[in-house]
């Protein structure tokens, strides 16, 4: 029995359900509570069809810009660095309002672990 639990467990992590995720929208431009550290008091969210969201950080002129929005479908728990900008994709809702975006990655396996250890 405890082994059919684990193995249920470790199936409903993996699963990925085929509905909208909903992601920050926002640009530090326009609102200070977009930037690091990022403040969720009135900043919108939007449903993303593709599951999955986007936040990029760029330096332009010493100061530092920040978009959190909805990301390109296909894209995974993953950051890029490319000419002084880093742009990092996450796949679950509101994922893109840390500031390690892979934290949800993270926490996926920390769980697989524990569930492995313990069963």
């Amino acid at each position: 029995m405890k082994l059919v639990l684990c193995l249920a467990t470790l199936c409903m992590m993996m699963y990925e359900v085929e509905s909208a995720i909903t992601c920050y929208s926002c640009t530090s431009v326009t609102s200070s509570n977009c930037g690091d550290p990022f403040n969720s008091d009135g900043v919108t969210t939007t449903s993303c069809s593709a599951n999955v969201c986007l936040k990029a950080k760029a330096e332009v002129t010493g100061v530092s810009i920040i978009t959190r929005s909805c990301g390109i479908s296909g894209a995974t728990d993953t950051c890029t660095s490319a000419g002084g900008g880093t742009a990092c994709s996450c796949t679950t809702n509101d994922c893109n309002g840390s500031s390690f975006v892979m934290a949800s990655a993270v926490s996926t396996v920390v769980a697989l672990v524990v569930a492995l250890y313990f069963c």
